[in-house]
């Protein structure tokens, strides 16, 4: 039950990565908040942006500690300087329980500055207004 759930949710999230713009990975420690405590976790995350100081979709997997399951998770993330931080509800596979998360970590982001370097550049190079009169 286990292989099929992991690989149907694999499938998915490799299907899905085309349709984002400029989708970027995350990894991170969650903890989840539902039926009578807290449990934490580590997990991948695949968010639907790359760039900083924005917000994100993300999809993800995370390994629970306490309840020694897996769970998948769809939330909303705000990306910053190679870290996000990010809201989530999940359903672990192995009680089939409905949880809400919060969680963070490290994520791939790009500079918005560093993706517009084609405005640093001179319209003509050669010249720049140099030219002794």
């Amino acid at each position: 039950m286990f292989k099929k759930t992991f690989s149907a949710t694999a499938v998915v999230v490799a299907l899905s990565t085309p349709a984002f713009a400029d989708p970027t990975v995350g990894f991170g420690l969650n903890f989840t908040f539902g039926n009578g405590g807290v449990d934490t976790g580590v997990g991948v995350r695949v968010f639907s942006d790359d760039e900083e100081d924005k917000a994100a979709a993300s999809i993800g997997m995370d390994y629970m500690f306490g309840s020694q399951s897996w769970r998948g998770s769809v939330g909303a993330a705000y990306l910053m300087d190679n870290t996000y931080v990010e809201l989530n509800g999940g359903y672990h596979f192995g009680s089939g329980e409905f949880d809400f998360g919060l969680g963070g970590g490290w994520a791939d982001t790009m500079d918005r500055a560093s993706s517009n370097d084609d405005e640093d550049i001179p319209s003509d190079p050669g010249d720049n207004n140099q030219n002794p009169v």
